[in-house]
């Protein structure tokens, strides 16, 4: 590194870590300058990524500020050279950024507003009434399942009670499920994708999904040194209509968004009357 240039870094990092209670809190530290353009401390701090070290930081700002100049001067000669195509640019740039003001105005105004708590009741209206709208990318199930070592003691047991036809076979393979080198799983209430049992299971050769689902509902693996029970006791097929647990998520999105786009459009009426009221506004005829 030239002697120059770690001045330069010197004389950056000097800038970036100056007391704020310096003597003049309202004057800007001047970085650089173009004409009557300057660059200022403040504009290059709020630039700097925090993750950055020292070193890092000072690079960071030496770079920045030699950018900053070319910039400047790529503009002025732009102006200079292709003033139309500059004008089209300009008129970009104002038409982007009232844009952007006015889409974070309105951000700001919804989020100030927006009702987030959402009852199961709306969400299970909008479900019903939207049914053809959630179909199933592939098959799923409601099931128990229990991988037991093949020495293990409780496998009579298990043979007896996997079924669960009755509470007391539940209650049975709840206690069996809690022995240990058992892997269990039970919830009548949620639905899993079939491939997410699949994956707890040995893998089955020449299978067909359908076939294992309605065939082999209640099933026995042995495989290696374990014993799989499988008791399928709910499913539906491919293309079927999406258990409401699955869309749940999706269903408050658009509600929301739903939600966010009626505040909007109020937000806009009620400034054009509140303009037109006030005259503030004239809308001419065509």
């Amino acid at each position: 590194m030239s002697i120059s240039t770690f001045r330069s870094i010197y004389y950056i990092l000097f800038i970036l870590t100056l007391s704020i209670s310096c003597k003049n809190e309202n004057k800007e530290v001047k970085l650089a300058r173009f004409n009557d353009v300057f660059l200022y401390q403040s504009e290059l701090i709020n630039e700097i990524p925090i993750t950055l070290n020292e070193n890092d930081s000072a690079i960071f700002a030496n770079n920045y500020i030699h950018k900053w100049l070319v910039d400047q001067m790529i503009m002025e000669k732009s102006e200079e050279m292709i003033p139309l195509k500059f004008n089209s640019v300009e008129k970009k740039i104002n038409k982007y950024k009232r844009s952007l003001i006015t889409y974070e105005f309105e951000q700001f105004y919804i989020n100030k507003r927006l009702d987030t708590s959402i009852s199961y009741l709306e969400i299970n209206d909008y479900y019903t009434s939207h049914l053809d709208d959630f179909v199933l990318n592939d098959y799923v199930v409601k099931c128990m399942y229990i991988k037991v070592p093949k020495k293990s003691k409780i496998i009579k047991d298990v043979k007896k009670n996997y079924h669960i036809i009755n509470e007391k076979m539940v209650d049975q393979m709840v206690k069996l499920g809690q022995k240990e080198n058992v892997k269990f799983y039970y919830n009548p209430e949620e639905w899993i994708f079939f491939d997410d049992l699949l994956k707890e299971l040995p893998i089955l050769e020449n299978y067909s999904k359908v076939e294992f689902i309605k065939k082999k509902k209640k099933t026995i693996i042995e495989y290696n040194d374990y014993v799989y029970f499988v008791n399928i006791f709910d499913f539906i097929i491919k293309n079927g209509t999406s258990p409401l647990s699955f869309e749940t998520n999706k269903i408050k999105s658009i509600i929301l968004n739903r939600r966010s786009r009626d505040l909007r459009k109020k937000l806009r009426l009620d400034l054009y009357d509140d303009g037109m009221r006030n005259n503030y506004i004239e809308k001419y005829r065509l």
